[in-house]
């Protein structure tokens, strides 16, 4: 019973930290950002947040790794034949539900890896996929890459900053459509 009531207490002081870093960000870099002022906007101790964390950095790798979970189960779910939209699905989804995360990854990225957790989830779900049984070389799959990775980031990027106030179901078939067929989709497929 005891270890409930401490799993309790440790979730409970570890959500608390999370959002308080979550509301400082709204107000400053988050490199300006102290575990001190975490510890007096949460009103906690620097033990508490020391019990939790060694440094800031550990806290950001805390993030990192919650977005690339929540990415990796997305990108799992992917099949360029049969399921793509599960997996978008599931994205989005994920999005809707974490948009304090989502808006701290391009921050992260600044400073950590924030980035690179969408890139890649992506790079093992879907590029794996993809290259395996195609005839391009390792340089074109490169480029490929880089140019999926920065677009379909830059959608959920313009999704995530207006509100949520863009359509879902267009920005969900823009990101898939680009994904699985890329401009040619946009330019050349005939919409009946």
């Amino acid at each position: 019973m005891e270890s409930k009531t401490t799993d309790k207490r440790i979730r409970r002081s570890i959500k608390l930290i999370k959002d308080s870093f979550f509301a400082l960000s709204k107000e400053k870099p988050l490199e300006k950002i102290s575990v001190m002022d975490i510890c007096n906007y949460a009103d906690i101790n620097r033990c508490t947040f020391y019990a939790h964390y060694e440094n800031m950095a550990a806290l950001l790798k805390d993030f990192e790794t919650e977005l690339s979970d929540m990415f990796l189960h997305a990108f799992s779910l992917y099949s360029f034949e049969k399921n793509s939209r599960a997996a978008v699905d599931s994205l989005f989804d994920c999005i809707r539900k974490n948009p304090a995360l989502i808006s701290l990854a391009s921050q992260i990225g600044r400073i950590g890896n924030g980035n690179k957790t969408l890139e890649n989830a992506i790079r093992e779900c879907a590029f794996s996929e993809w290259f395996s049984n195609s005839r391009i070389s390792p340089e074109q799959a490169l480029l490929l890459e880089a140019y999926v990775i920065s677009g379909g980031r830059q959608i959920i990027e313009m999704w995530v900053d207006s509100d949520f106030s863009l359509d879902v179901n267009m920005v969900k078939d823009v990101f898939e459509n680009a994904l699985k067929y890329g401009v040619y989709y946009f330019i050349y497929h005939d919409p009946k």
